[in-house]
């Protein structure tokens, strides 16, 4: 079985052979016995040991995120902590990640059941025939944004004009730089009416931005405004205000793995749906939630005000105009006509793909 990452206890286990004929003596009454009580009482014995034993068969199910701890992993980490997944008959196996495209192919490869990544990524991935499928989608408002120093940088995007912006090459935002800035005015490339974007290393894009060796840096809004509020806060220029439109942070898997584990699968996304929507029921949840992600990441030196402020920034993107009144990880199809328009004109998609192609909805509640 699949190890978990969990406070739980050790596992009980059943008494076996002579220890169980003791076991099933003790439980039977002391007074004197008839058959009909003889027979209720091993009834009830033996629907007892049903019940015990269902506890203790957990399905093993491994499910790898995007990258380190951060806030959008809080649902995933909350129910681990309150031991939802155990209730669900489930014994995830929550492994961090080191990015959404080396997930994608980890997920793709079958080396993990379950990826939580961007989906959009996911469909470029698809259309280069990684087979994946997503079967959840919680972040459904696309989150990609050029940050700039919230102070003195520029209120308008018009004013990004000559100004340098870093990113890094493998990042899920680096494919939609060039359609942005077309959709902004601009060309890439240094001069008054340009934008400078210049690539630089995953770990010293933050630090370049903070530490003033650069003018903005191109991210997720609610992974990089906490990320730098403490340094240098920015603020967002939102490619959803700019007609881009894919979906974000939502559940993938292999198409045999949803055909074959659905049941599993369907009870993954009911622990979510529970712990998102019990997170966002009371400002002292969000916190609750940063705690069960510094409890299961004890060595990670977490920052928890950082977490409060990603968990709580993720609730901007959970819905589209299509996705309100449906359920959490409900994705629309319009939304995906759209997520595959906004690809397709940034030249990202190798093989053409159909909205039915990219996502089922069969394994979240109506």
């Amino acid at each position: 079985m699949v190890s978990v990452v969990s406070s739980a206890g050790a596992r009980r286990t059943q008494p076996a052979g002579e220890e169980r004929q003791m076991t099933i003596e003790k439980a039977l009454p002391a007074k004197p016995v008839t058959r009909r009580t003889f027979v209720a009482s091993v009834a009830a014995l033996s629907l007892g040991g049903m019940r015990m034993s269902r506890a203790q068969t957990l399905e093993p199910l491994s499910v790898r995120v995007d990258f380190a701890p951060w806030g959008v992993h809080a649902a995933l980490h909350l129910a681990q902590q309150k031991g939802w997944f155990k209730e669900a008959g489930l014994n995830i196996d929550l492994q961090d990640g080191t990015g959404t495209l080396n997930t994608i192919n980890l997920v793709g490869a079958g080396r993990s059941d379950v990826g939580l990544v961007q989906l959009g990524p996911m469909a470029i991935g698809k259309s280069n025939g990684v087979p994946v499928k997503s079967f959840a989608g919680f972040l459904r408002k696309v989150d990609l944004a050029i940050l700039v120093d919230a102070e003195k940088g520029p209120k308008d995007p018009k004013g990004l004009a000559g100004l340098k912006i870093v990113c890094f090459a493998g990042s899920t935002a680096a494919p939609f730089i060039d359609v942005f800035l077309k959709r902004l005015g601009f060309e890439r490339g240094e001069g008054p009416n340009k934008v400078n974007f210049v690539m630089v290393s995953p770990t010293s894009m933050v630090s370049t931005y903070a530490s003033g060796g650069a003018d903005g840096f191109m991210s997720l809004k609610e992974f990089g405004e906490p990320l730098v509020m403490k340094t240098r806060p920015a603020h967002s220029f939102l490619a959803a205000d700019y007609g881009i439109a894919y979906p974000s942070y939502g559940f993938m898997a292999t198409e045999e793995t949803i055909s074959n584990k659905a049941d599993a699968l369907r009870r993954l996304n009911q622990t979510q749906i529970r712990a998102w929507t019990y997170i966002f029921a009371d400002p002292a949840h969000i916190d609750e939630a940063a705690k069960a992600i510094i409890a299961d990441r004890p060595n990670n030196q977490l920052d928890p005000d950082l977490l409060k402020a990603q968990i709580t920034q993720c609730r901007e993107f959970f819905d589209t105009p299509n996705t309100k009144g449906k359920p959490i990880g409900w994705q629309a199809p319009e939304d995906w006509k759209l997520a595959i328009a906004s690809m397709t004109e940034a030249g990202l998609l190798k093989d053409a793909l159909t909205p039915e192609g990219c996502f089922t909805n069969d394994l979240i509640g109506s």
